[in-house]
C-alpha cells in the first residue's frame, strides 16, 4: 500500500501498519489516536510521532486527525497520495483467493494468524472485503480444530501416530492404524491427514473428523521422505484432495455448453485441448479416479470419458446404477 524507496523498508512497514489499523478502526466506528496507537507494538513514542506526521495533516495527507471526536481517519483523498500502490488491486484473481481463504478457513486453528498477513498482501482492511464475494462453500468443521491442532504438533516432529478410523466403505467399524503424518490438507470444507500407512504400506488419505482416539506410537519418530509432498505424487490434476495408487492418462469428450467452459480452465499441468465444431477432447494425467468420475457425472450428457478402458466401464456401470435408481 504504502511504499517509499527512500526510507527503510521497516519504516515502510510501520506505516503501512499505522495505515492498518486506521482503517479498520474506521471501518469500526471505532476511536484510534496516538494512545491506542501506542499500544500496537509500533515503536517508541517518539517513533510514533515521527511516522504519524509524515502521513497526517502536516505531511503528506494520508490520515487526518478529527478534533471534535478525538479519533483518526483516513483523508477523503488518500489514495492519490504519492507514496500509495493501489496496483495489487488490478489482480483480482488473488484477491479471490484470499476471500476464499477467509471464508473456508474461518472455523479452523488458522484463520485469526492469517488476517493480518492477508490485510498486507490485499493492501486493504478486512471490512473491505465484504465489497468482493466468492460462491459460498461448505465450512470446515469446528470439531476438527482439536485434531488439526493436536496432529500438526506431532507431526511436525516427525512422529509417528495412531488412531482409530472408520473408513468410507466400513461403516461403523473402526480399525487401528498407525500413520507417519506428511501433510494436512485443507479442500472445500474437509480436513484431511495424508500420511504413510504402516499396514497398507502405501500412502493414505483420512479425512480427521472420522479420526478417533488420536495419540503418539510410543513416541516412534521417522524420517520425512523427500518426496512427502502431496502435489509431488498427486498433483498432476486439479480436482482436490484424493490419492489413487498410479497415476493414469485420461481421455474424455465435451459436448454443448461445456466445451467453453473446459476450454476456460486448466484442469491438469500437462493436459491436452483438441477443439473441433461438434466436441471438445481433454486429454491430461491424474491420479484422483473418484474425483474424476464425479466431475464427469456433474456433466450430465455433455461428457463421455474415452480412455482408460476401466474408467469407462466404472462410468457405464454408474450410469446403469442411476437409470435403475430412477426407474429408467
Amino acid at each position: 500500500m504504502y511504499y517509499d524507496e527512500s526510507i527503510s523498508r521497516e519504516r515502510n512497514e510501520r506505516i503501512n501498519k499505522i495505515i492498518r489499523l486506521i482503517q479498520k478502526a474506521e471501518a469500526k466506528n471505532e476511536i484510534i489516536n496516538k494512545s491506542t496507537l501506542q499500544k500496537e507494538d509500533i515503536g517508541s513514542s517518539a517513533t510514533l510521532g515521527r511516522e504519524l506526521s509524515r502521513i497526517g495533516d502536516e505531511g503528506e495527507k494520508i490520515i487526518t486527525f478529527d478534533k471534535h471526536k478525538l479519533t483518526f481517519r483516513m483523508n477523503k483523498k488518500w489514495k492519490s497520495a504519492k507514496y500509495i500502490k493501489i496496483d495489487s488491486l488490478s489482480d483480482y484473481g488473488s484477491l479471490g483467493i484470499m476471500k476464499s481463504l477467509l471464508e473456508q478457513y474461518k472455523n479452523t486453528p488458522l484463520y485469526k494468524s492469517v488476517i493480518d498477513t492477508i490485510e498486507e498482501l490485499a493492501e486493504m482492511p478486512i471490512e473491505d472485503f465484504s465489497r468482493i464475494a466468492v460462491p459460498p462453500k461448505p465450512e470446515y468443521n469446528k470439531e476438527d480444530q482439536k485434531k488439526f491442532s493436536k496432529i500438526f504438533d506431532y507431526m511436525t516432529q516427525n512422529l509417528k501416530i495412531q488412531f482409530y478410523y472408520k473408513g468410507r466403505w466400513h461403516g461403523d467399524e473402526r480399525k487401528n492404524r498407525v500413520v507417519r503424518p506428511y501433510q494436512l490438507l485443507l479442500d472445500n470444507g474437509t480436513c484431511y491427514l495424508y500420511g504413510y500407512d504402516e499396514e497398507k504400506q502405501d500412502d493414505r488419505l483420512f479425512v480427521l473428523r472420522r479420526m478417533e482416539e488420536i495419540r503418539l506410537k510410543n513416541n516412534e519418530s521417522f524420517d520425512l521422505p523427500a518426496d512427502y509432498e502431496f502435489s509431488l505424487k498427486h498433483g498432476f490434476s486439479k480436482f482436490g484432495a484424493y490419492t489413487f495408487k498410479e497415476p493414469v492418462k485420461y481421455k474424455i469428450e465435451f459436448y454443448g455448453n461445456t466445451q467453453v467452459w473446459i476450454s476456460e480452465n486448466k484442469w491438469a499441468d500437462d493436459q491436452i485441448l483438441e477443439v473441433s465444431e461438434n466436441k471438445t477432447t481433454l486429454t491430461f494425467t491424474s491420479s484422483q479416479d473418484d474425483k474424476i468420475l464425479e466431475w464427469i457425472l456433474s456433466c450430465g450428457p455433455d461428457a463421455k470419458p474415452v480412455e482408460p478402458n476401466e474408467f469407462v466401464q466404472r462410468w457405464k456401470d454408474k450410469i446403469c446404477e442411476m437409470a435403475e435408481l430412477a426407474g429408467i
